[in-house]
Order: structure tokens, then sequence, then C-alpha cells
């Protein structure tokens, strides 16, 4: 058997080992030679912090990775990024590369988002692409509104702070230091009291548990006691007691009505009251009635003489 010289021995090991770095520098990029993958480009005006070598998913699976990213000389700023995507993956029309965050730390990944068609890319097409909107701007989308109502509570805890720390001033907490003071020595003098008399305490609890069972024992007398009230308090509502009182209220108002009228002289009895000449002329008329009548005692015959006689 012929032996194989040390010269092929060591290019043999040099090819293998030139191959292997090729594969390896391939590898490291995202390029896969063993396996076939088509090349797509997509162009952004944001990549938001992509790399080479980034994932490319098709519904959370690798598909293939960034290959690399490059400026469009066309003075936009825009980039250009090529893709390399396994030739088993179709993808249809209309379908986007849509730039996400790859986790919640760090890192970003490319996510196709299939559409509809019509039609499907072929290796060297080139794919729509869009910025997703990370979980920071959603955040700060969602919670703005919150911060904004969080500082206005802010601002109005202040001034109620402020208020408060105007009521609670040096006077204030003077007099609050007082009233607790009182209230203290209130309730000592409350402790002592009940500490002095306790048997009164006791005396009073136990009269009052006593007229709470006399109250339970009478309470069918108490209920027809009510109940005779209540039997008064309809007569007197039967009665009509409104209208009587109305029927006082107006002879009591026509009485007065003519004492008004005596005071004021009006009518015979008000003319015997205030006329002192009528007074004076029944005082002269009962005097010469007096007179006359003592004259008819002492000489009756002057009198029944005239009313005795007889005419010839």
């Amino acid at each position: 058997m012929k032996k194989i010289s040390n010269e092929v021995k060591v290019g043999g090991i040099a090819l293998i080992t030139i191959i292997a770095f090729i594969w390896l520098y391939n590898f490291l990029k995202g390029e896969d030679i063993f396996n076939p993958s088509g090349t797509y480009y997509v162009i952004y005006r944001e990549i938001g912090g992509l790399t080479e070598t980034n994932p490319v998913e098709i519904n959370g699976y690798k598909a293939g990775v960034v290959q690399s990213i490059d400026f469009i000389n066309d003075k936009s700023g825009r980039l250009l990024v090529t893709l390399s995507i396994d030739k088993n993956f179709i993808l249809p029309g209309n379908s986007i590369a849509e730039i996400t965050t790859a986790s919640l730390i760090a890192g970003m990944k490319i996510r196709l988002v299939f559409g509809d068609g019509p039609g499907v890319y072929s290796s060297g097409d080139t794919i729509p692409g869009r910025m997703a909107e990370s979980i920071l701007t959603k955040a700060q989308n969602e919670l703005g509104p919150l911060s904004e109502k969080a500082t206005d509570l802010i601002v109005v805890l202040d001034s109620v702070l402020t208020g408060i720390n105007d009521v609670l001033n040096d006077e204030f907490r003077q007099n609050l230091r007082s009233s607790m003071a009182h209230l203290n020595n209130t309730a000592k003098n409350v402790d002592e009291i009940v500490g002095s008399d306790d048997k009164g305490l006791r005396k009073m609890v136990a009269d009052l548990s006593a007229f709470s069972k006399m109250l339970s024992e009478n309470s069918e007398k108490l209920g027809n006691t009510i109940g005779n009230l209540e039997s008064i308090s309809d007569t007197l509502a039967a009665a009509d007691l409104y209208a009587t009182v109305d029927n006082l209220k107006s002879t009591l108002e026509k009485t007065t009505q003519l004492l008004e009228k005596m005071n004021n002289g009006e009518g015979t009895t008000g003319q015997l009251l205030t006329n002192d000449s009528l007074y004076i002329n029944l005082n002269n008329s009962v005097e010469s009635l007096d007179l006359l009548l003592k004259d008819v005692k002492q000489n009756p015959k002057r009198y029944f003489s005239l009313f005795g006689k007889k005419n010839n």
C-alpha cells in the first residue's frame, strides 16, 4: 500500500481548516452554507438598534438571520437590510418585515408578518418593512395621561397639605394640647367620682333594673292606659274641639268690643258708667224719694186724705 506523503497530509489538513474557517465565519454571520437559503431585502428609515446576525422569525420560529445592514447612498439616510431566510419558507405577497424587540431586556429581531397575496416573494425581492411600537413606547403612550393626572393630583395634595400646615399653626397646636389636658383632667375627675360613689352607681343601676322589671310586669296595664288615652283623644276629636274654641274666641272678641264701647260711653250702660250727671241726678232723685217717704211716714193723713177725699 502506497503511503500518503506528508505534503498531501499537510495540504489536506490545511484545506479542511480553510473550509471549516469559511463555514464558521459564515455561520457567525448567520449563513449556513450547508442549508440553502434565499436572500431578501428590506428598506428602513429607522432600525431601532437592529444588528447583523439578529434573528428573523416567522410565528416565533427562527427562519433566518439579518445578513447585513448598509446605507443607501441616495442622501435619504435610509438603510438597506439584507435577510437570509430558509428557502423552505414561502413568503406570500404583502408580507411585512417588522422590527421588534427580541426580549424585555435587550436585543432586536425581525418578525415576518404574512400577507394575503397576491403571489409570493422570491429570493432577491424587496419586502416592505416597518418598526413595531416598542413596549416602552406603548407604556409611555398609555401612562402619559395617567402621569398628567398624577401630576394634577400631586398639585392638589400639595395645596391640601399647605392648607393643613396653615391650620396646624403653633396657636392651634397649643390649643389642642390645652384641650387634651382638660380632657385628661375631666377623665380623671370622672374616674374619681365613679370610684368614690361606686355604691351609689350600683344602687342606681339596681333601681333602673327594678324599674325596667316593673315596666315589663305592667306592660299589659300600660297598654290599656295607652288605649284609654287613645279613646279620650278620639272622643275629643269627635267633639269638634276646634269649633268650640273658635266659638269661644268669637264670644271673647264680642265681649271685648262691648266693654270698649262701655268705656267709651256708648249706650245707656256706657253713659251710666262714664257720665257723672246721670249719677248725680239719680242720687238726687233717690234722696227726694227718701224725703217723700219719710214725710209720708210722718204725715200719713196729709197724703191719704187727699186720696180718700170724695168730690161733692
